[in-house]
């Protein structure tokens, strides 16, 4: 729901106000419905609203009173109770723009945030102490960027291209070389590819007033292990447990469901978006199903189609074509601020967005975070399989150690500057995954340490593996203006995620369950639920992560990268790019590909239609 921009001078310079105007028209995707600004010459708060509760103009925002103005981008589900808990007043609207509103007044910053739960990002502004609060909820599904100018001005906004677009940001030339490799835009929870200007941090907000910025944590993800818990739900049985997820899950689900504006599905036909769709179903029968059908051998639409029947609903559907990804490789890019590396299916996820826009449909549920908290990715099972499949390496390697010269000679892997590209690949992002690993861990002590490790996968992939996906989503669904929602990403569900034990997460089973991880079931609760409310070759379907025909079938003409961004930060010739291109891997050179894309965009500052006409000349799909 919408999309947030603006600035406030720590020098008290007068801005002008058309820069507010470039910063809307530059997200007007993300909120095409109203947009408005408030402004008084050193601050200024621009809001682009995409309607879904109250659809009328009392929902618009900036929303004031004569002493704040808040601009706020996302939902808070639990809206409703809070408006109960807090002082009686009139309401002009029925949004949960106007309740927020009134928490911050009435709570302040600190107790707000304790009380709200949903996916938000918003600025605050008291115009009393003259002080400025940017904040982003927990998880990060809501995207915030912010920055301070050489002239000591924050910008902050949704987009980055908004901010880059009014004030003065270099990029950064290391962050955008590791850029295809450590995908830092999309993957960092703080650093981008800019010099000081950064994603805030998901779970912080910020205090700015004429003094400077004070970045302030209110929630680590580990916060939630809770040892009583965990021990109480150790005690029941898998039937017990499930049915307890199932309250959990649809409570969610209905509350995902809030909105004046219809609503759809994205479906794949795997377990995690057919069971929302299933649930979903039970209390909003005007849903509609989207999903994306990769033509060939990737296609998943017949089980698309089976959800779809199983239901009765009409399944709409983008029938991709691996020669689309060239025709929307640029303008995807554009709307991505990254080089689509990490998911390459970004391109047929924003064609099936358009799709829903066509169904006058403004949000839809989706199944992200399923797999990271409940252990669905088959590499995390096959953990337990370690030391077996590592067994005749191991043995060799010991047998070598046994020689420090000649171990030194054979294993390559941890000599010289063998392993120095994965620390600088791991230092463009501050290395902040790996300490954050590090220090969290240490919440499930009441573990041995064995049972410390297995469950803390939850945390980490949480921590690590779901904010790629949060950007796609964010990014490729409000390119045509569709908000993406995620049930199982609620604080609710993650709390009890993070302190069920790994047992009912990975199930065992006598059947050969899947090639990956024989004799384990990933999800275990999620299939035993699935079983319940879908058809049991649904509910059963192994994991295959929306495959497409991607980078690696790409094939690139090596005068795609002459004089291009990639040749003069290297500063390499066209002779020079020549032996590059011949002489590397077909899948390294698409990734540079990519890269290039990025850069012609965002660095030459060229037009998207000027980078088709290069992408439909010099690039081309196996």
């Amino acid at each position: 729901m919408c999309g947030i921009s603006g600035f406030y001078s720590l020098n008290n310079l007068k801005i002008n106000k058309d820069v507010l105007t470039k910063m809307l028209r530059l997200q007007n995707h993300r909120g095409p419905d109203y947009c408005s600004s408030y402004y008084n010459g050193s601050i200024g708060l621009a809001h682009n609203r995409l309607s879904l509760l109250d659809l009328s103009s009392n929902g618009n925002q900036p929303f004031n009173n004569e002493r704040y103005s808040l601009v706020y981008n996302g939902e808070i589900y639990n809206y409703l109770e809070l408006k109960k808990e807090l002082p009686h007043e009139k309401y002009a609207s029925s949004s949960d723009t106007e309740v927020l509103f009134n928490c911050l007044k009435h709570w302040g910053i600190a107790k707000t945030l304790s009380k709200i739960s949903g996916m938000f990002a918003f600025a605050w502004y008291d115009m009393k102490l003259d002080q400025l609060i940017i904040a982003r909820d927990k998880i990060g599904i809501k995207p915030l960027f912010y920055g301070v100018d050489g002239e000591k001005t924050l910008w902050f906004s949704s987009e980055i291209k908004a901010i880059i677009s009014v004030a003065d940001f270099a990029v950064d030339d290391i962050h955008m070389l590791f850029s295809s490799v450590s995908g830092i835009n999309e993957k960092s929870k703080h650093k981008t590819m800019w010099k000081n200007l950064f994603h805030l941090s998901p779970g912080h907000y910020i205090e700015i007033n004429k003094k400077g910025l004070n970045k302030i944590q209110y929630y680590n993800l580990t916060d939630s292990v809770n040892e009583m818990e965990y021990n109480r739900l150790n005690k029941l049985s898998i039937n017990e447990v499930t049915h307890e997820f199932e309250s959990i899950f649809a409570d969610s689900v209905k509350r995902h469901l809030a909105s004046d504006a219809s609503m759809g599905v994205f479906v794949s036909g795997g377990v995690d978006s057919s069971l929302i769709a299933s649930v979903a179903n039970e209390y909003q029968k005007d849903l509609k199903l989207f999903t994306a059908n990769i033509l060939g051998k990737h296609s998943e639409f017949a089980n698309a189609k089976v959800l779809a029947n199983h239901l009765g609903k009409e399944l709409y559907s983008y029938d991709f074509e691996k020669n689309m990804a060239i025709r929307d490789f640029a303008k995807a890019t554009w709307h991505y601020e990254s080089p689509i590396t990490t998911h390459f299916n970004a391109i047929p996820f924003s064609n099936i967005a358009s799709v829903t826009k066509e169904q006058n449909v403004k949000a839809v549920l989706t199944g992200e975070g399923a797999d990271e908290l409940f252990l669905g990715y088959p590499k995390l099972l096959t953990k337990k399989y370690n030391k077996l499949i590592n067994l005749p390496y191991n043995i060799i390697d010991y047998i070598y150690s046994k020689n420090s010269s000649l171990y030194n000679y054979v294993n390559t892997r941890n000599v010289g500057s063998q392993g120095l590209l994965n620390v600088f690949e791991l230092g463009t992002q501050g290395f902040d995954r790996q300490i954050k690993r590090g220090n969290n861990i240490s919440a499930y002590s009441f573990l041995d340490k064995k049972s410390q490790h297995e469950h803390y996968l939850t945390a980490q992939m949480m921590n690590e593996g779901i904010t790629s996906l949060l950007w796609r989503n964010d990014r490729m669904g409000m390119m045509y203006s569709i908000e993406s929602r995620f049930p199982f990403i609620d604080d609710k569900v993650i709390d009890f995620a993070l302190n069920l034990p790994i047992r009912f997460k990975i199930g065992l089973t006598s059947n050969f369950y899947n090639i990956k991880h024989p004799f384990l079931i990933d999800k275990h609760i999620i299939r035993k639920l699935g079983a319940m409310k879908l058809p049991l070759n649904l509910a059963r379907k192994k994991k295959n992560g929306f495959p497409t025909h991607g980078l690696r079938d790409l094939r690139v003409k090596n005068q795609f990268f002459y004089n291009g961004v990639f040749a003069n930060l290297l500063k390499l010739s066209n002779n020079q790019i020549d032996y590059m291109c011949d002489n590397s891997s077909k899948y390294n050179i698409s990734l540079l590909a990519s890269f290039e894309i990025w850069g012609k965009l965002f660095v030459e500052n060229r037009t998207i239609s000027e980078v088709d006409i290069l992408n439909k000349e010099f690039l081309s799909f196996n």
